[in-house]
């Protein structure tokens, strides 16, 4: 199923809310967690006060599991919890929510009813509808069952699209840089937009580097004007220049690699828009180093 956002949403234009789990989006959650206990997607309000608890540091209380207080007790103890715990721990809980907490259902002769795969698909659509009614800056991830900061659907596309390139051996450096760049746009607690713009750079710049070995060059912008040209595997001028310009930035952007201050701020727009870009270039270089070589003064 496609969760998607809520009409609410959809005709209101509002920025993303980056650091924070509001009060609304703890008492939607706190609906869901009673909506899972009754589905028994979950086995009951003890165990998830014992995750919060847990996830939070608070020490541990043992319930009475026959009487009807303890229930009643642990659930006004999550909801509490809930008020009162750090945004990031929230989001903590969601992934334990799902990866740990969901359960399968059994019938009274121990078939199994609801398989816990079922359970978990569920509470992360769930929580997708949470957050996008909630309009915040992240998305769960089924596949992963984690939460990210939230991409947009052509970022993620084009960087989905360079992973099979990423895995040409010849690429090893420009995926680690890679890898990091997404790690430092993604990181929930403190994005790093600035060293984001930087490794996706210096991933185009390893990628160039080792496409093109017998390139005399010792930065991006030589290889690129080796290699530029309109003959059979070179690079058009226009796309040349799209690459010397993401170059440029990183060079110049405010504190994006040499402290520059006449480049410009990077925003999560730019360090986004800087990922993309960087994957379609990587596959583009890959690409023309596999053609037939015109004759390039290396």
């Amino acid at each position: 199923m496609t969760v998607k956002p809520p009409f609410s949403r959809r005709n209101v234009c509002s920025p993303w809310v980056q650091d924070d789990f509001p009060d609304s989006a703890r008492t939607a959650l706190l609906h869901l967690l009673d909506d899972l206990v009754d589905r028994r997607y979950v086995k009951g309000w003890i165990e998830i006060d014992r995750e919060m608890r847990r996830i939070n540091r608070v020490e541990l209380r043992i319930y009475d599991r026959q009487g009807d207080e303890s229930y009643l007790d642990a659930c006004h103890s999550v909801e509490q919890l809930l008020r009162t715990s750090e945004w990031q721990k929230i989001f903590d809980f969601c992934e334990r929510l799902q990866s740990h907490l969901a359960s399968s259902i059994d019938d009274w002769n121990g078939h199994v009813e609801i398989d816990r795969g079922e359970a978990q698909l569920y509470i992360g659509d769930e929580l997708k509808r949470i957050f996008l009614e909630e309009n915040l800056a992240f998305s769960f991830d089924q596949e992963q069952g984690e939460i990210q900061r939230r991409g947009r659907g052509h970022t993620l596309q084009q960087i989905a699209k360079a992973e099979p390139t990423l895995g040409d051996p010849r690429l090893d450096n420009a995926r680690e840089h890679f890898t990091k760049a997404m790690q430092y746009f993604s990181n929930r607690t403190r994005p790093d937009y600035e060293n984001t713009v930087k490794e996706a750079v210096c991933a185009v710049e390893a990628a160039a580097r080792n496409l093109f070995p017998h390139v005399k060059a010792k930065t991006l912008g030589e290889v690129v004007k080796q290699i530029q040209g309109s003959g059979e595997g070179q690079l058009p001028k226009p796309l040349a220049d799209s690459i010397t310009g993401l170059y440029a930035y990183r060079n110049a952007g405010d504190g994006v690699s040499h402290g520059g201050a006449d480049g410009g701020k990077a925003t999560p727009a730019i360090a986004e828009y800087a990922m993309a870009v960087a994957a379609s270039q990587i596959i583009l270089l890959h690409e023309i180093a596999s053609l037939p070589k015109a004759d390039v003064p290396f």
